[in-house]
Parts: C-alpha cells; structure tokens; sequence
C-alpha cells in the first residue's frame, strides 16, 4: 500500500493497514492531506486556534508508521534520536496529536506480545513527552513535562476530558489553569480527581 493511501486510511478511518515496510520519500500530496486533517483535527478544539507545523506532524506520520509496523510485523524496532525531541509549543502538542493519538493502541497491542521491547520503550518515552496524547495511553509514573500546554485553555480542557476517561493520578497536573480545568471536568461528571496512594 502506498504510503499516500496508508496515512489517508488512518486519517479518515484510523485504522493502520500495511503490506510491507513503509518508505518515506518526497510525495506533493502527504503534506496538503496532513494539513487538511489537522485543520479538522484542530476545528474541535476551543481557544485561540494553533497554526499547523508541518515537520511535526511529517517526524509524527513516520513515528506512526515505522511503529504500526514494528508491532504488526513483529520486526525489529530502532528510533532515530531527533523523534525524542520534546514540544516546544501548544502547536506542536496538537499537530502531533493528529498522530500519536494513535499510539497508544499500538503500544497496547506491542505490550501484548513483549512489554520489554524496544518498541514498547520507545512509545512509552514518548507518549510521556507528548503528554495531549500519553494522557490516552496506560503508562505509569507521570507525563515528563507538565501538562499545561502554554496556558492554552482548549488543549488543557481537551487534556482534562481525556483523563477522565483514562484516569490516573500521575497525570493530574499539579496545580495552575491545567488542574482547574481537570477539577471542572471530572466536577461535571460528578467523579473524584484521582489520588496517589500513601505509601504503606
């Protein structure tokens, strides 16, 4: 399948069909579908609209790929170094959001078959550094960067809805607009922050 054809079938039905290792090359048509996605993607969000990056959301399609890959060819997984790089903006959280949301459901099934492989690793480091999609994932521990997205109340609000339906309580934001958000969402749902446990 080509990567074209790939990259529009997890866009529009995000679902990851592949017959062969995906190859990356110059194609005129990825980066306009990437956008148009993202400006959907983007459109549901509330705030201050966040301008598409486009060598984000390119690093996050071949992220996903080489990972969709890996977990269901059961082939060998090596990261290049420059995909651990860490967000610089609200923009960059949700430009590669349009992507990495998906991740962790492939981290979900790669744990199925080996949590310690490098595959698994990888995400898991990952996700934790993208905190708008790690908050999906099952990850212990807490995100490594605060969740606060550069004050910006959409992504914080969309953050705090996600943990309602994944909750754990290393990823509550500790304190700031990103905690108040999390109390007025689970508020609304009438459910409780979640709360570390003492240690016994």
């Amino acid at each position: 399948m080509a990567l074209r054809d790939w990259l529009e079938r997890v866009l529009i039905h995000g679902e990851s069909v592949q017959t062969e290792a995906p190859v990356f090359h110059s194609d005129p048509v990825i980066l306009p579908l990437l956008e148009s996605a993202y400006l959907r993607h983007a459109a549901n969000v509330a705030g201050v609209r966040l301008p598409f990056q486009k060598n984000v959301a390119q690093d996050a399609a071949r992220v996903l790929a080489e990972a969709c890959w890996a977990q269901s060819s059961a082939s060998e997984f090596t990261p290049t170094p420059p995909w651990q790089r860490e967000p610089a903006s609200a923009a960059e959280h949700l430009t590669a959001d349009l992507l990495y949301r998906f991740l962790p459901g492939v981290l979900k099934r790669a744990k199925a078959r080996d949590r310690e492989s490098a595959l698994c690793v990888f995400l898991e480091e990952l996700l934790c550094k993208w905190p708008l999609s790690g908050v999906l994932a099952d990850l212990d521990g807490a995100p490594a960067l605060p969740p606060d997205f550069d004050g910006h109340a959409g992504l914080q609000m969309l953050y705090a809805e996600r943990l309602l339906a994944n909750p754990r309580a290393g990823w509550v934001p500790r304190a700031g607009t990103a905690y108040e958000w999390v109390e007025r969402v689970f508020q609304d749902s009438g459910k409780p922050i979640p709360q570390e446990r003492p240690l016994e």
